[in-house]
């Protein structure tokens, strides 16, 4: 397996005349839904899918990594010097670029010095043991041939002999259709910027700027930093300076707070409820030496995102790139975190003979201080809760 082919299904024809009035659309779907709804890891599990590119996609290129999809030029582009100049831009841009339903048109392989990959429609040939002499006669291009179409083994059989590479067709598999729930537009805008927040490899550049061009945000930031609650003597007024006195992670944490909270739709109970789990986890984590309390925050925090974005917790973690422990934590409650987060919910719900008390005594925490640590939890969130 190489990479899958994502198409905008039903199709009512494959004709030209179809293409020109909804293939742009059709794409466009494809796009929103793999990258952005679905997430694209999980619909082709990090391996490359194949993109129709009309003319228009051709000249204007989505902003999505290169190494994740291969451009799939319809056979309705003609290989104008306005296209090529095109396919130019996208090979600087670091895109591989396939052909796609080629039948031995000379004018077509004009386009072949900056193509890879030449998928061939094998039920559009006259003949399929005219394949090698086609294969032959491009070989200097060093290209990769797809037979396209291939129903059964004689057929891939005289495919492979004939110098093809690559395959595709219902001798292999059957197209399989993938579903996934659009988010909103306000929920799409918060994965955004928690994906942003929450990137492992992101520098403290990265995290600053996104708070800094963020006018909403920034304000929100800033009155939480500067409220009773945080407590601290001296007013901050920028976000770089809140960098440098409250710390990039639990500036981080914090900001993951108010992004939920621009989701209208949901209650300001469910916000409260996250908070205080975050604030109970942060608690809990300091009879651990080896964890970091602002990670804990957010476990608690991020423990009702399923919640709050109406998807299952795994497919969150995955589109937002969690670290492993944090991940493991959150959906299986396994880890130290995971036992952190199991105790803040026993707490939470009541269920006081759930929680292994044995361990938490074992690391100096008794029942009084839990509950202790848990009251405090309901007063601050309280509070945090009226400064954003």
């Amino acid at each position: 397996m190489v990479g899958y082919e994502l198409l905008c299904r039903p199709l009512p024809e494959d004709t030209l005349a179809w293409q020109n009035e909804h293939g742009d659309r059709a794409t466009s779907e494809v796009l929103i839904s793999a990258f952005n709804d679905i997430g694209i890891d999980l619909v082709t599990g990090g391996l490359p899918a194949f993109i129709n590119f009309t003319s228009h996609w051709l000249h204007n290129p989505p902003i999505m990594p290169a190494n994740s999809l291969v451009a799939e030029l319809l056979e309705y582009i003609p290989a104008s010097e306005e296209n090529l100049t095109a396919l130019r831009k996208l090979k600087k841009l670091r895109y591989r670029i396939a052909l796609d339903d080629y039948q031995g048109d000379e004018a077509q392989a004009a386009l072949f010095p900056l193509i890879d990959i030449v998928k061939v429609d094998i039920r559009r040939l006259p003949d399929i043991r005219q394949l090698p002499a086609l294969i032959d006669k491009y070989k200097h291009h060093n290209l990769q041939w797809l037979a396209e179409k291939v129903e059964t083994r004689e057929e891939y059989r005289l495919c492979r002999d004939a110098g093809c590479t690559l395959f595709q067709g219902y001798f292999f598999s059957h197209p399989d259709n993938v579903y996934g729930k659009r988010l909103p537009d306000s929920q799409m805008a918060v994965l955004q910027l928690l994906q942003i927040l929450n990137d492992p490899d992101s520098k403290i550049e990265d995290v600053s700027t996104i708070l800094q061009t963020d006018p909403q945000l920034s304000y929100k930031l800033l009155q939480m930093v500067n409220s009773a609650a945080v407590g601290f003597a001296r007013e901050i007024t920028s976000i770089s300076r809140a960098i440098v006195i409250v710390g990039l992670d639990r500036l981080r944490a914090w900001s993951n707070l108010i992004a939920l909270g621009r989701l209208q739709e949901k209650p300001a109970v469910l916000r409260e409820q996250a908070v205080v789990r975050a604030l109970l986890c942060k608690a809990l984590v300091f009879a651990w030496p080896n964890l970091d309390d602002e990670t804990a925050f957010t476990l608690g925090l991020f423990s009702l995102l399923d919640a709050f974005l109406d998807r299952p917790l795994a497919e969150i973690c995955q589109r937002l790139r969690l670290p492993a422990d944090l991940t493991s934590a959150l959906t299986d409650h396994s880890g130290d975190y995971g036992f952190i987060l199991s105790t803040t919910i026993c707490m939470e719900q009541g269920r006081w003979e759930s929680i292994d008390w044995n361990v938490l005594q074992g690391l100096g925490i008794s029942p009084a201080q839990t509950e202790l640590h848990y009251l405090n939890a309901l007063q601050t969130a309280n509070t945090l809760m009226q400064s954003v």
